[in-house]
């Protein structure tokens, strides 16, 4: 269940991004709304997939699918070119990728560390110190002479 909120991250963040070029520098109100929302439901789906999965694994595949998927939208939907370059940087992402799960020796999900939670005393109440009131000082006529 955890790699289908990371999915979904990474479709919320690809859709995010292009919204977010169809907004023209946040100057058009519909794609500047869905770019927020959709980077805003990406981070949540992130969070959770964070809660059961390593987040150096986590962030890799995010990071590196996101990235791959908006080069080839990029070359699809905004006709950006797609040098020799771009191709062999975006492979070594995917390759990366894949090496850091391969590596893997157990489930990734066993590997993850609970959190302890530990009790955290209130803070007490301000307390109200009263402040002495400044004198009053009326100002005197000024001499014109």
């Amino acid at each position: 269940m955890a790699y289908v909120y990371l999915a979904a991250a990474i479709i919320f963040e690809v859709f995010g991004t292009i919204t977010m070029k169809y907004s023209e520098g946040f100057t058009k109100v519909l794609p500047s709304v869905l770019t927020v929302a959709c980077h805003g439901i990406c981070f949540i789906s992130l969070t959770v997939a964070l809660k059961y999965l390593p987040i150096s694994n986590v962030y890799a595949i995010w990071a590196g699918v996101g990235t791959a998927l908006m080069a080839f939208l990029g070359l699809v939907i905004f006709n950006e070119p797609l040098p020799l370059q771009k191709v062999v940087a975006t492979t070594l992402i995917i390759v990366g990728v894949v090496i850091l799960n391969l590596g893997e020796g157990k489930k990734a999900e066993e590997q993850v560390a609970k959190v302890e939670t530990t009790h955290i005393e209130p803070i007490p109440s301000a307390v109200v110190v009263p402040v002495p009131a400044a004198p009053v000082v009326s100002a005197a006529p000024r001499n014109a002479g």
